[in-house]
């Protein structure tokens, strides 16, 4: 069953790439478009709607699909372990999502603040409906990103027409959220035609003793999982508290922007997660190769990709917002700067601890985060708005990377003297070709395209010099099956 399905690593995260280029190719039609339209008011009813929703989306997930991915890859080869665990799993995952709802009509019901955004709060919440149903975890433990990455790609198409269509005027703030809903309602609808197909797995509820067993480790996740949620997304919602809606609608352009990067970054390397649990069940001495590998080509990749948001921010916001928006250019270059610890955090928390199976201290890191995330939130926002919002998620993306070093001491990582030169090497140039851009050239989307394109050139060059051989190998490999 995994030779027909799992893929080489190096073609996985191709794969994987693509699709999260995909996340932000998608966003640059989408996201000016709906900001144009809906006006900063609006925009801000969706901002504040949808952090709610997080909450909810957060709290039917209860840290299980993490748990999933890595306890399926260790079971993938026998389908009679592997389907039985799934059932388990998938029924937790039902009753969290019960949860989950009744505590949101509890929150829409006396929060009398929520009564205004209701509309666009239940259309949003299809998306965790459907991401229960779809269980496209599955697909994740089997490393099928093809399928992944093609459907992905599919059903944002037809969204991005679905929005053209209907989403016309500022008072269509529903339709988008309708909109946003549909490239989760689609997919998971497919997603359980294909796992039934690809894999004989269909996932179904029982009720049995052996739920048990997962309760502890997913109770550690579910606290991780809170935990992040709140010092990524509660400045969102203590702005909503404290602002207007156009205040909120300015910090969502930041966070777009810094999600994206973010996300395009972490794709490549997420994908080890059920290689490196699949190694650590069979021979765990296999995965420290794999962990050094991610942990310097995620240095490499942190500082260029911090400092060219920095750099780009203004033009990114002329280009794909308006004018009145640029007030979130201060906001957008702390959270640029935040993506640093961000990487290095999803690295030791998400690619070392998960598959380790340290969630203890998962957990207490994220609790910790969170903590300190949401008191300096309460404290800051009232003063400094969007800018305290961004400080704050700096300062608990940190502390998660000290938290995580600390706890993964033992692992020795080896060579990180020198991705640590290539980076700032990098970081460097590309400073130096976006300040002359920046200068040179008036016109906004010309000087971003320029900037983007002389970066990505320059360094390609740089690893090329510097890690030739894999550079090299890459590209010999690339396709082939391991």
């Amino acid at each position: 069953m995994e030779g027909k399905t799992v893929k080489s690593v190096k073609l996985n995260a191709v794969l994987n790439g693509i699709k999260e280029v995909m996340a932000i190719l998608f966003p640059m039609i989408t996201f000016p478009y709906a900001l144009k339209t809906l006006g900063v008011d609006n925009y801000g009813i969706y901002t504040f709607s949808a952090s709610i929703i997080s909450y909810i989306s957060y709290l039917a997930a209860a840290g299980i699909l993490r748990y999933a991915v890595r306890e399926s890859a260790r079971v993938r080869d026998d389908k009679l372990k592997c389907q039985k665990l799934v059932n388990e799993l998938f029924t937790i995952n039902v009753i969290t999502t019960v949860f989950a709802f009744v505590v949101l009509a509890l929150l829409v019901l006396f929060w009398t603040k929520l009564h205004f955004y209701a509309p666009v709060i239940f259309m949003l919440s299809l998306q965790v409906i459907f991401t229960t149903f779809g269980a496209d975890w599955i697909n994740t433990a089997f490393e099928d990103y093809l399928f992944v990455t093609i459907r992905y790609i599919v059903c944002q198409s037809l969204a991005v027409v679905l929005l053209f269509i209907i989403v016309r005027d500022p008072d269509d703030v529903v339709a988008y959220a309708f909109v946003s809903s549909f490239g989760f309602i689609v997919p998971n609808i497919i997603n359980r035609f294909h796992i039934k197909k690809s894999y004989g797995i269909s996932p179904r509820i029982v009720i049995n003793d052996e739920l048990k067993k997962h309760i502890k480790s997913i109770a550690y996740l579910f606290a991780c999982t809170i935990g992040t949620f709140i010092y990524i997304n509660s400045d969102v919602t203590v702005l909503g508290i404290f602002f207007d809606n156009d205040v909120v609608g300015y910090y969502g352009v930041s966070v777009k922007f810094y999600m994206l990067i973010k996300q395009v970054v972490a794709a490549a390397f997420l994908v080890l997660i059920p290689r490196i649990s699949h190694e650590i069940a069979k021979d765990g001495k296999k995965s420290q190769a794999h962990l050094e590998k991610v942990l310097h080509f995620t240095i490499i990749a942190a500082v260029p990709a911090a400092i060219g948001l920095v750099m780009i921010r203004k033009n990114l916001i002329l280009v794909f917002s308006k004018p009145e928006y640029m007030r979130a250019e201060s906001s957008l270059m702390i959270l640029a700067f935040a993506l640093i610890p961000a990487l290095l955090a999803n690295f030791f928390i998400n690619i070392v601890m998960i598959p380790l199976r340290m969630e203890k201290q998962v957990m207490i890191a994220t609790i910790i985060s969170a903590a300190v995330n949401l008191i300096l939130n309460i404290i800051f926002i009232p003063f400094f708005a969007e800018n305290a919002a961004a400080v704050t998620t700096l300062i608990a993306e940190a502390l998660m990377v000290a938290l995580g070093w600390f706890w993964t001491r033992d692992k020795h990582y080896k060579g990180i003297l020198k991705p640590i030169g290539v980076s700032a090497l990098g970081g460097a140039g590309i400073f130096g070709i976006c300040y002359w851009i920046n200068n040179a050239i008036s016109g906004a989307v010309l000087g971003l395209i320029i900037s983007v394109a002389l970066c990505i050139v320059y360094y390609l060059l740089i690893l090329f010099a510097f890690y030739r051989k894999e550079v090299i190998e890459i590209i010999k490999n690339k396709g082939k099956k391991k």
